[in-house]
């Protein structure tokens, strides 16, 4: 081999180095997309899962408010029942 062949071999090598540090850099920003983008989607999970929260504590303190009411009219039927109820008691009495 002469110093020329060697020369271009050594020319050819280095250029293979080249494009794999360049295969290489790419893959890197591909990767650093993919993760930027896996970012976002955890992001837009948690966002998600934070609404769903949200919305979950609308809908237990409505039916807390619900539960309440109920007990509230459920107490005035008791109230107005056992009211009328000792009147026809007492009048029952008086007879």
């Amino acid at each position: 081999m002469t110093w020329f062949d060697i020369y271009n071999e050594f020319i050819k090598n280095f250029e293979k180095i080249n494009q794999l540090q360049k295969d290489y850099i790419i893959n890197l920003e591909r990767i650093n997309y993919l993760y930027n983008e896996s970012i976002k989607s955890i992001d837009r999970v948690n966002n998600l899962y934070n609404e769903y929260n949200r919305n979950y504590e609308k809908m237990s303190r409505s039916y807390e408010q619900q539960f309440e009411d109920m007990q509230r009219m459920n107490q005035r039927w008791l109230d107005l029942f056992s009211k009328s109820w000792k009147q026809q008691q007492n009048q029952n009495e008086k007879r």
